[in-house]
Order: structure tokens, then sequence, then C-alpha cells
């Protein structure tokens, strides 16, 4: 009997940490509506969904202090929206499948900025590149290297 009752304290000690350590939809509607839901991470989404998924306008919040927001399609951003990390880089334009695509621009911590067309995440078509002393170079970029003015 005394093992017996040990047995259920222990089990009872060994779930207390995973009380607060699940998935949430904290507010609203997060199937198909407006809602907002808090990961297991503490990351964070306030917005639109679409069957159980990220799907209209929306804001993602990370613990570390990254935060985009912004369109999002099937969970994935896709459309418009401004992604900015906690180190103070920024970036701002069209996004397609969860990565930067179409016409943006990207302003890194270290004041450099990229104003022009991305693919898949990395410059790649027209672009300019702006050192922060002012100097740039224009022309053509291709799976993220410059190729030519």
């Amino acid at each position: 009997m005394k093992q017996h009752c040990l047995t259920v304290v222990m089990a009872g000690w060994l779930l207390i940490p995973l009380a607060g350590a699940y998935a949430d939809c904290e507010k609203g509607d997060c199937s198909n509506g407006q809602g907002t839901f808090v990961w297991i991470d503490q990351t964070e989404y306030t917005g639109g969904w679409k069957n159980d998924t990220q799907h209209g306008r929306g804001i993602m919040k990370w613990p570390g202090g990254d935060r985009y927001e912004g369109d999002w399609q099937n969970g994935r951003r896709h459309g418009n929206g401004i992604y900015s990390k906690k180190d103070g880089s920024r970036y701002e334009g069209a996004w397609r499948d969860g990565a930067p695509h179409g016409t943006g621009t990207m302003r890194w911590a270290n004041g450099d900025t990229y104003r022009g067309q991305w693919k898949k995440g990395m410059r790649h078509g027209n672009g300019t590149y702006t050192l922060r002393n002012g100097k740039s170079v224009t022309g053509e970029w291709r799976d993220d290297r410059f190729v030519e003015q």
C-alpha cells in the first residue's frame, strides 16, 4: 500500500511541470475565424485562421523577440508583410511560401540596405545594395550574389 501511494505521489510531481506546457487557442476561433494561439515555446499568433492554420492578416511573435506582421496563406508568410528581428534587422515587402519573394527591402542591423527583387529568400533580379556610409551598387543579382551593373 505504501509503495502504491508513493507511486501516485511521484507521478503527480512529474506531471506538475507539464501543466502549462501545451499549445492552445487562447482567444477567439483558431480554426476558421480570428483568434490568438500560443504554442508550447510561447510563440504567439493573432489573426486570421482557415482550416486550423494561419490564413489572412496576422501577427506572429517569437519568444526571442522576432516578429512578423502581414499576410498568411496556408500557415506560411505569403503576400505582403514586415519581418523584424530582435537585432534590428527588418525585411519589408512581398512574401511567397514563407520566404521573401518579389519586391522588398532588407535593412540589416549594421545599417546596410538592399532594395529590389527577391526569389525564394535570396536577392535575385534588379536591386540596389547601399552601405551604411551611403555608397551603393545597382544592378543584377542572381542567387543572392551581385552579377553585373
